[in-house]
């Protein structure tokens, strides 16, 4: 009997350093569960403040299409404050910090719209767009800190399947906050009490932004010593001298500019032109959402075996499509669409997450707060011009219309050829940008194709019945 316990006490006998192994690694599920509900809870406010819902906002408040413009080239403009969030860290006592403290102002200023939409007075639409900008600047300030702090608890081998994962979270919530907005705004509507249902949504978005910003406080945080803590001019320039990185650059550049010069006008396009409602225009990005939920899994694990590159330049090659697509649909006619939504999700969802890891994987650990904010401000430049450059489009050709066969060709069509003209070129330039561990598009497609006819091929195996059936009608078709 003493030997016996002897034996099974040795057993059970954990060492320390076992032990703490065990407890870091439950601390480390524990925060990357954190941060994908908060995703989801941010999401909420990204969606009500953008979009359909923030161009219908516009709209009830006297927007045309420049002010429309102006409007979707200011959270870009903010971007350029991004270059100081290295400089604010060290000041607010790091990246944790100055996350949360600017992720909560920029949310709950939100609040001061919602008397905004009670008022009649003339400039409150001026009024709205400084309450935007003071948002956004909050925001993007606050973006390099926390991509810079998630990117150090996320490690590089998992960071494509992972980010798949939150991905899809934030689809779900994607797709319960549209079509709950949708009934909102569309009910309130319908008894003439707009404004009401904008506060309701606003008042919603504000508190699942701060539920949000609850779930990074509980986030584990080391913080930098006092060298890579602080930020200097230098440090913010480094990534421009940067070659590899300044080609990266200017690649996303061209391709910002080319969807800036467009992107706001779909939902108002789908709001003015084709008089759809926010019901939907939610049922529409539900599609696009829920067709993600099913391809982001697929991607990540694409992009941890073959980089981020080949699969952001072929899910773009797609894309380049999209806006020409945009041509088809017309009042009573919409159902295109549909077709559409899900070419839409499959390419974005590639597209996105590739463009979320590329240049997390081109910047150098310890540089990465100001590498992370130069590529914000260089793709906030691209598109605060493009969106400026669309308003004035768009407000220039507010009277173009003619016939094309059944449709009528109005600003806006002109808007989508222009950006899938621009989309194609950036194409070519993203091909051209090669990271120095990045597998080339042409493997990609290959091992794609080599999926489709394993799976064709296994589809056979497992059905001879049918394929030998077939065989028989076919062969006796052709004898009679």
């Amino acid at each position: 009997m003493h030997c016996c316990t002897e034996h099974t006490d040795s057993e059970n006998t954990v060492s320390p350093e076992a032990n703490h192994r065990r407890e870091r690694d439950r601390e480390w599920r524990r925060a990357l569960s954190s941060i994908t509900f908060e995703g989801a809870f941010s999401n909420v406010f990204v969606i009500v403040t953008g979009g359909a819902f923030l161009s219908g906002l516009a709209i009830y408040l006297g927007a045309g299409d420049f002010e429309i413009g102006l409007l979707a080239s200011i959270p870009f403009l903010s971007q350029v404050l991004q270059l100081c969030s290295g400089y604010l860290s060290g000041l607010s006592g790091g990246y944790k910090t100055l996350a949360i403290r600017g992720l909560t102002a920029g949310r709950t200023i939100w609040v001061l719209i919602i008397p905004l939409l009670f008022m009649s007075i003339s400039g409150r639409f001026g009024i709205f767009l400084v309450i935007v900008l003071i948002s956004s600047a909050s925001i993007m300030l606050a973006t390099p800190a926390w991509l810079t702090w998630i990117s150090h608890l996320v490690p590089a081998p998992i960071r494509g399947r992972y980010f798949g994962r939150r991905n899809t979270a934030i689809a779900v919530s994607t797709v319960l906050t549209t079509l709950s907005a949708g009934l909102i705004i569309d009910q309130m509507r319908s008894r003439h009490m707009e404004h009401v249902g904008y506060s309701i949504l606003i008042a919603l978005a504000v508190g699942f932004g701060l539920a949000a910003s609850t779930k990074l406080k509980g986030l584990p945080y080391q913080k930098p010593d006092l060298q890579h803590g602080t930020c200097t001019i230098k440090d913010m320039l480094r990534p421009f001298k940067d070659e590899q990185y300044v080609r990266l650059l200017k690649a996303f550049f061209m391709w910002n500019f080319a969807i800036g010069i467009s992107a706001i006008f779909f939902a108002v396009h789908m709001l003015e032109f084709l008089k759809m409602s926010f019901v939907e225009i939610a049922i529409y990005s539900v599609i696009v959402s829920s067709i993600a939920v099913f391809c982001s899994k697929t991607w990540g694990k694409l992009i941890d075996r073959f980089g981020s590159r080949p699969v952001l330049a072929l899910s773009a090659l797609g894309i380049a499509f999209i806006p020409l697509i945009w041509w088809l649909p017309r009042p009573g006619f919409i159902w295109i669409l549909g077709f559409e939504a899900i070419y839409t999700g499959i390419l974005w969802a590639g597209f996105n997450l590739a463009a979320f890891n590329m240049p997390i994987a081109a910047s150098p650990a310890k540089e990465r707060a100001s590498y992370l904010a130069a590529f914000s401000v260089i793709s906030g430049l691209a598109f605060f011009t493009a969106s400026i450059l669309g308003g004035l489009i768009s407000e220039l050709l507010s009277g173009f219309s003619f016939r094309l066969g059944p449709q009528t060709i109005i600003n806006y069509h002109v808007l989508f050829a222009v950006s899938s003209l621009l989309r194609f070129i950036a194409v070519l330039t993203l091909l051209k940008y090669k990271g120095p561990t990045e597998k080339g598009v042409p493997i990609l497609i290959n091992f794609m194709g080599h999926v489709l006819l394993r799976r064709l091929a296994l589809s056979i195996h497992f059905f001879p019945h049918l394929i030998r059936k077939s065989n028989h009608i076919i062969h006796k078709t052709m004898v009679h």
